[in-house]
C-alpha cells in the first residue's frame, strides 16, 4: 500500500506524462475517473485540463440499467454523490450525459496491465460493455483509450477475453506502453522513458 505522499508523487508524475502526449492539448472532451481504492489519481491532470478550458467527464452508473457507463461533465463545483460501489459521481440527469463515443480521450483505471497494452479491471465489465461498439469499427479515431496505472501494476502477461476492448496504450507514473497494434502509438512515444 502506498502512503499519501507516494500517491501524490505518482499523480504528479502521471500528470507530467499525460501532458507529453501529442494531440491532448487540442482535445475538447476528456473522460477520466476519480481514483478509488489505491488507483493512480488523474485529478491533477483533470484540474489542469479544466484550467486550459478543456472539458472533463466522469463515468456514471445509472441504477437498473445494464452495465453501461455514460459520462457526465465534471468540475470542482460539481455536486457529487457516492454510487453503489462507494465511488463519487456527478449528480446529474441521464439526458445530459454523453456516450463514450462522444469523447475524444478516455483514461481508464485498472488493477493490472501487461506491456502489450492489455488491462485487467475491477471485474465488473463496465468499461468493456460500454466500449464494445468500438471493437466493431474498421477505423477507430475516437475516443482514444489509455489505461492509467502505477508502474508496479505491470505484470508479464494477461489473458485476453473476446469481450475485452483493446486500449491504445497504458500510461504510468514512469512511462507510456503503446499497444503493439495501435497505429497511432508511434506518434505518442515521446511520453516513454528509456
Amino acid at each position: 500500500m502506498l502512503t499519501v505522499e507516494q500517491q501524490d508523487a505518482a499523480a504528479i508524475s502521471l500528470t507530467k506524462n499525460i501532458f507529453q502526449f501529442h494531440g491532448i492539448a487540442g482535445t475538447r472532451r476528456i473522460g477520466a475517473y476519480l481514483a478509488n481504492d489505491g488507483e493512480i489519481d488523474p485529478l491533477p491532470a483533470m484540474l489542469e485540463w479544466s484550467r486550459r478550458g478543456q472539458k472533463c467527464f466522469l463515468p456514471i452508473l445509472f441504477p437498473g440499467q445494464k452495465p453501461r457507463l455514460r459520462f457526465a461533465s465534471f468540475s470542482m463545483r460539481s455536486r457529487m454523490f457516492l454510487n453503489r460501489f462507494g465511488i463519487l459521481e456527478p449528480c446529474v440527469s441521464q439526458r445530459v450525459c454523453l456516450d463514450p463515443s462522444q469523447l475524444d480521450w478516455i483514461f481508464v483505471p485498472l488493477v493490472a496491465f501487461d506491456s502489450s497494452g492489455h488491462r485487467l479491471g475491477m471485474g465488473g465489465g463496465y468499461y468493456d460493455a460500454s466500449l464494445a461498439v468500438l471493437r466493431m469499427r474498421s477505423h477507430w479515431r475516437k475516443p482514444r483509450l489509455v489505461g492509467l496505472a502505477h508502474e508496479f501494476q505491470r505484470i508479464d502477461h494477461l489473458a485476453v477475453d473476446e469481450w475485452d476492448v483493446p486500449l491504445h496504450g497504458i500510461l504510468t507514473n514512469e512511462r507510456f506502453y503503446p499497444a503493439p497494434d495501435a497505429a497511432w502509438s508511434a506518434t505518442h512515444r515521446s511520453a516513454s522513458r528509456p
